[in-house]
């Protein structure tokens, strides 16, 4: 079944590409000559986008909670362009893939934008490269996409497998590995590295983030802080709805390692709560 779900990502025509608009504006966010309006203007050729994204734009996940902004550009110059992009992401995305038959799709982006943010600010704490923070969010953004892949290429047997797995001891990625050969996150990963035009970095991000973070315990490289955002969210009630949740306990000494402790653990999680539930009716908008 490996090789089968890997040569169909290779040829399976129907898989969903990135949509021409955020191609667009990760073109011209990279470009260090584009400005705000030019970035603006890409956005405003798709009103529901533009109308959207400057209600997201008010929700603690951005940076909201301040002055309440009605207006694009003041959007982009207040955000910047890089976290515009990253919302522009978080609005198209959630319409690429048909609906699921063995999970809801609800849930599952919910939870895809918690990571999302918790990846991009477990990334700040604790100061990794520019790079890496570049593409933090993306990360937790697209870090289960390999899941809608499943979904996608083999919907009837995915849908079979979701629901044998609800007792078992074992991860998700595990039963993947025991069916298929393949977990969500390496088919994830080639489909992402196949289809769209992302860092490298990401995709190798999503690519390894259930390994283990081996013998010298790096916990503050990019997929190891998305697997703690991951089980942060699987643990604080905003998983992603599929069975069966990974909800061990943070590796004893991660808080320290990472430089916070369990207060201002507290406080993130609560704003990523807050801010989930703001962004709830745009979730629903797709």
């Amino acid at each position: 079944m490996r090789e089968k779900l890997i040569a169909l990502i290779e040829e399976k025509g129907d898989l969903p590409p990135l949509p021409d608009i955020l191609i667009n504006l990760e073109n011209r966010v990279n470009d260090p000559d584009c400005d705000v309006l030019e970035i603006s203007g890409i956005i405003e050729t798709e009103p529901v986008l533009s109308g959207r994204l400057i209600q997201l734009s008010n929700s603690v996940l951005f940076g909201g909670g301040r002055e309440k902004t009605e207006d694009l550009n003041d959007a982009v110059m207040r955000l910047g362009v890089k976290m515009v992009l990253d919302m522009a992401y978080s609005l198209k995305l959630p319409g690429l893939f048909h609906k699921p038959k063995g999970f809801n799709q609800l849930d599952f982006w919910t939870h895809s934008l918690g990571v999302a943010y918790l990846t991009r600010s477990l990334a700040y704490i604790v100061d990794i490269s520019e790079e890496e923070i570049e593409f933090a969010y993306l990360c937790g953004l697209m870090h289960d996409v390999g899941i809608l892949v499943f979904d996608h290429l083999i919907s009837e047997e995915y849908t079979e497998f979701l629901k044998k797995i609800k007792s078992s001891d074992l991860t998700l990625a595990e039963n993947e590995t025991q069916t298929f050969g393949i977990t969500h996150a390496e088919l994830g990963a080639r489909f992402i590295e196949r289809w769209w035009p992302v860092s490298p970095g990401l995709v190798q991000a999503i690519r390894i983030h259930h390994d283990s973070p081996g013998d010298d315990g790096n916990v503050k490289h990019i997929a190891h802080l998305l697997a703690t955002a991951n089980l942060l969210a699987n643990q604080n009630e905003f998983s992603n709805g599929i069975v069966p949740e990974d909800t061990a306990p943070l590796e004893y000494g991660v808080l320290d390692k990472l430089d916070m402790d369990s207060d201002e653990l507290e406080i993130l999680i609560e704003k990523t709560k807050e801010g989930l539930d703001a962004a709830q009716s745009l979730l629903k908008g797709n």
